[in-house]
């Protein structure tokens, strides 16, 4: 449930863009493999949309934003990687408040040509808008045990069970080495295949309040389960600095923490084509960014978050005290956020 502070925008126009996938008769060149990938399995990393170089100078920003709290963290000592010398932050090191999405250096990656051009062939349009997500920044901790609730499964899915369309593609572009064992995304890989059929199966788990009518929604162990019963599998998606992942808001997945010694540092874009998102979202989206507050992951239908931790947090007063973010724009960013028109 939102607190009292967050605002809810789930108003979207009617405007339904179809996913782009380019046939002979359409185009004289094939669709890139990795736009073949997310619409078959429902997800898909492409290699290196951003210089290597270039993700790695991102994971450096965002050391030095964790540094500059002043709260002890410091990259160069390992003794001071614990949760209380960092920012508020949830699942091991998802940062949504503080207005983190508004930072300069997650300004500059979400205005990466090699990153949006992505979004451009999928939805066929340059017209975009992006979210105001976070960032992963996650830091193993040596002794937090792995039977701790940390490392348990959250399955879920990104869109509400009453809209089964392809609607959404979300988005991490990766910046530091990731494999096996070191954090992040995990995918039922085809269950966006079942979508309709899961939530018919087991209307009975509605509960009172229903299904959510917003863009997400819990998924159980039974309920996987059913769902690996019809062939799919779960995947641990691995990946280099300056890739994305890509996948459809109907696949179920989850974040997975680190379990090794290795950082997972990360950041989350969507974007969606600007016909898509009602007047209301884009003058809420405005406000959200004079006030440098983060949204959740969809542009059209979102959440704008709280900016200050909770008050009893040893971060709450250097929140407060933290001046809002001016980050210099270039004419893509402006465009993106909505502050100019296309």
């Amino acid at each position: 449930m939102p607190t009292a502070t967050e605002t809810v925008v789930s108003t979207q126009t009617k405007v339904r863009p179809a996913l782009r996938l380019p046939n002979a008769h359409e185009s004289d060149t094939k669709s890139p493999e990795w736009l073949v990938e997310l619409q078959t399995k429902g997800w898909t990393v492409v290699r290196e949309a951003i210089p290597k170089e270039k993700a790695l100078e991102y994971a450096d920003k965002g050391y030095e934003w964790l540094e500059s709290w002043n709260l002890g963290f410091n990259r160069s000592d390992p003794s001071t990687r614990k949760t209380a010398n960092l920012p508020w932050h949830i699942r091991g090191g998802l940062y949504n408040r503080y207005g983190v999405g508004h930072e300069q250096f997650v300004w500059d990656l979400k205005s990466e040509p090699g990153l949006v051009e992505k979004w451009e062939q999928i939805w066929g349009t340059r017209e975009l808008l992006v979210s105001f997500d976070g960032v992963n920044l996650s830091m193993p901790e040596k002794e937090r045990p792995k039977t701790d609730p940390l490392f348990a499964p959250w399955a879920h899915v990104d869109q509400s069970p009453f809209n089964d369309k392809f609607d959404t593609v979300q988005g991490i572009l990766n910046l530091l080495p990731n494999g096996p064992d070191d954090g992040g995304l995990m995918v039922l890989e085809g269950s966006s295949s079942f979508y309709t059929e899961l939530w018919k199966r087991f209307d009975h788990k509605q509960g009172e309040r229903g299904w959510s009518t917003w863009a997400f929604q819990n998924v159980d162990e039974e309920m996987c389960q059913w769902v690996e019963s019809k062939g799919c599998q779960w995947r641990k998606v691995c990946a280099q600095p300056g890739d994305l992942l890509l996948w459809d808001s109907r696949t179920i997945h989850y974040g997975a923490p680190p379990s090794s010694v290795n950082d997972r540092f990360a950041a989350y874009v969507c974007y969606k084509p600007a016909a898509w998102v009602s007047e209301e979202a884009k003058q809420v989206r405005l406000k959200a960014f004079k006030e440098k507050r983060n949204t959740t992951h969809d542009p059209a239908d979102f959440r704008v978050k709280d900016r200050l931790p909770p008050d009893d947090h040893p971060s709450y007063e250097a929140a407060v005290k933290r001046p809002l973010q001016n980050p210099v724009l270039s004419k893509r960013a402006r465009e993106l956020i909505g502050l100019d028109p296309y």
